[in-house]
């Protein structure tokens, strides 16, 4: 049995595998040597591929997958995935989907943070209230802070225009390019028009939503700055476009342990049903967002090498004594009523 790994999936179940009869063969990301490998009598023989986002896996190349059973995809966003070539050669497909949502969570109440954003005062609008949208919710009212939302896909879809009020705006929608309620090049001007206060952008959910061209020119409108930004318009970013934002993260949000590894683990459970992953996931640690923009700041030009080599990172609910003092001491203005629901936070 052959399973296909994308080059900077974490390697740490792979040990696993094998002793289960498993063999493993990796493939880059870019789609030409991908080709070339799969070309290969070995690869051509995969009854699995584990692959991420930022993968096209396409029709030409399950051409050269013929035994292929499962397609795991390890994180979210299927943009780039054939799924109709996948149902119609009868491929299962597994998605990560969920798994980092946490991870995103926590991302999102970092921004808010070294955002100086007051809980008791100010306000925060959330456009996508799916898994992530929902926790994000969920949490922000539970500690009493002014909030709304949209969803256009919904039976109740908020308001866009009561969320533009807030004081902060933060996203978490797919990328689709069809149908009424398409978001790609979605924020523009016309977006944002009805925009006449400050009103901070948090962007984890896809660069693909952003209009190339207004997010380019985004430091000309009155109104709009990004507070913290994770994704973009094209990756590898520009340096300068770094520079837009007061966070710039190099595609990591998702990035705790178990937003890591939770995707792999569903698609390790479509092959192995009653894997258990738990005595392979490796001690997490806390984080800070101001530590990773420094880091990518200082080397842009290693946005893929960063995205695959963070170290192991904890979410909140998970933070030792330790860490909680350690983000306490870096947040003094955070209400200790707010930190303690904050760390005993977790969603299902």
């Amino acid at each position: 049995m052959l399973a296909l790994f994308q080059q900077g999936i974490p390697a740490i179940f792979f040990p696993a595998l094998e002793a289960r009869g498993w063999r493993i063969v990796t493939f880059p990301t870019d789609v030409t040597a991908a080709s070339a490998v799969f070309a290969t009598d070995e690869a051509a023989q995969a009854q699995a591929i584990f692959f991420r986002a930022n993968f096209a896996l396409n029709k030409p190349l399950l051409d050269l997958l013929q035994k292929l059973e499962i397609a795991a995809l390890v994180s979210t966003g299927s943009d780039n995935l054939d799924r109709d070539e996948l149902h119609r050669r009868g491929i299962r497909f597994v998605s990560g989907e969920g798994a980092n949502a946490q991870a995103v969570f926590d991302y999102v109440i970092q921004a808010l943070c070294f955002g100086e954003f007051d809980f008791a005062r100010d306000s925060l609008g959330v456009v996508g209230a799916g898994r992530i949208g929902r926790r994000v919710l969920k949490f922000l009212q539970s500690v009493g802070t002014r909030t709304a939302f949209y969803d256009p896909l919904l039976a109740d879809p908020g308001s866009l225009a009561g969320v533009l009020e807030c004081d902060v705006v933060t996203f978490h929608t797919d990328l689709t390019r069809t149908g009424e309620h398409a978001t790609a090049a979605m924020l523009d001007d016309e977006y944002f028009s009805s925009v006449k206060k400050k009103l901070r952008i948090i962007q984890a959910s896809r660069g693909g939503i952003w209009n190339a061209e207004f997010y380019r020119n985004l430091k000309k409108h009155p109104h709009l700055e990004i507070l913290a930004q994770d994704v973009y318009p094209d990756e590898p970013p520009p340096a300068q476009n770094l520079g837009l934002a007061k966070f710039s993260t190099p595609h990591t949000a998702g990035y705790s342990t178990h937003g890591r590894l939770g995707g792999i683990v569903k698609g390790i459970k479509a092959i192995l049903p009653d894997f258990d992953a738990s005595p392979y996931f490796p001690h997490s640690s806390a984080w800070f967002l101001d530590e990773e923009t420094a880091l990518f700041a200082s080397e842009p030009q290693r946005f893929h090498a960063l995205r695959d080599n963070y170290f192991w990172r904890s979410e909140f609910w998970e933070y030792s004594e330790k860490d909680r003092n350690l983000y306490l001491q870096r947040f003094p203005r955070l209400a200790a009523e707010i930190a303690q629901q904050l760390f005993n936070f977790q969603q299902k």
